[in-house]
């Protein structure tokens, strides 16, 4: 990999087209969310990693969801296993967007272990089941 670009902060059009079209997944709220924060709206809390000086690698983003922060991400296909994901969970943490000290609700077991490596104590996995998230034990 080449040199790797670290951003925390509000997320940019061209930034908002790429995370939805080639990094997130089709259809999922997320994608619809970062869709929409490419208008006019603020941005979600995002930290991007980038390869080189314009190829984002992998990001993680949070925010409020049913009171509890949240912790979302995904990486590139050809930048998996590296890493990636975790530095950018961790951006967020040094960045004061997630409390470590406080709940973070994730959507996938990946993000479970990515949540406790940057140092979430209470980290709670929700599953869809149907048109509802339940949390799963």
């Amino acid at each position: 990999m080449d040199a790797v670009t670290l951003t925390v902060g509000k997320l940019g059009d061209q930034d908002a087209g790429i995370i939805a079209s080639r990094l997130t997944r089709s259809g999922s709220e997320f994608q619809a969310e970062v869709l929409g924060r490419a208008s006019s709206k603020p941005a979600t809390p995002i930290a991007i990693v980038r390869n080189g000086s314009d190829v984002i690698a992998a990001w993680a983003a949070t925010h409020s969801w049913r009171g509890m922060q949240t912790l979302e991400g995904f990486t590139a296909e050809h930048t998996r296993r590296k890493g990636l994901a975790r530095l950018a969970a961790a951006m967020l943490v040094a960045d004061g967007a997630i409390d470590p000290r406080k709940p973070v609700c994730v959507f996938s077991p990946h993000c479970v272990e990515i949540a406790r490596s940057v140092g979430c104590r209470d980290v709670r996995l929700f599953e869809r089941h149907g048109d509802d998230w339940i949390e799963t034990p």
